[in-house]
């Protein structure tokens, strides 16, 4: 049977979930494959902003809208390192095409073209402290566990939903509303 590929899906924690890192996550998956998944908790902001870490790095901004961008709490792996969702336009250092319109970025200099990007690539930016990943055959384990919902992911709800609200709309993507998701899983 073939493994279902994720890449370009959320991750939609159930509500029986009790992991703080993940408790009312919605994990935008950026790669799965043979060798495990990747991805980045997008509605769970840290007390940082976007200018903030731009002023640890030295970088100056030039347009400050950005600067007031939550840095989100991507997870629990790679804490100290950042990661850049967006919208792509071309590769930088290390650059992951996720699909033909969006990427993960890992390497500053694409902090230092934000801070003097007017367009900022065109709205679509997400920057974060660490990831998730799953070892190979984890991910799947999880979701037939029932601990995921999964839908294809929506970059409108990255890129411009409030954060407070990405996951009752990541939920609505499916039809449904959190007070529908029964707290005990069953296998018919």
């Amino acid at each position: 049977m073939a493994q279902t590929d994720f890449t370009n899906h959320f991750l939609i924690a159930m509500p029986r979930m009790v992991d703080p890192y993940f408790s009312s996550s919605i994990v935008y998956i950026c790669q799965h494959d043979d060798h495990g998944a990747l991805g980045l908790i997008v509605n769970k902001p840290i007390e940082k902003d976007v200018g903030g870490l731009f002023m640890r790095h030295g970088i100056s901004m030039k347009y400050h809208d950005l600067g007031n961008q939550s840095v989100l709490f991507g997870g629990p792996v790679d804490a100290d390192c950042g990661f850049v969702v967006h919208r792509y336009s071309r590769d930088w250092s290390s650059t992951l095409k996720v699909t033909q319109d969006i990427a993960l970025t890992t390497s500053v200099d694409i902090l230092e073209d934000l801070s003097g990007a007017e367009d900022r690539l065109d709205g679509g930016v997400l920057i974060s402290h660490g990831c998730c990943g799953w070892s190979p055959g984890q991910l799947e384990d999880e979701i037939k566990m029932n601990d995921w919902l999964t839908v294809p992911a929506e970059p409108t709800l990255m890129f411009q939903v409030p954060i407070e609200q990405r996951y009752d709309r990541a939920l609505s993507l499916l039809g449904i509303s959190a007070d529908q998701i029964c707290m005990m899983s069953g296998h018919a």
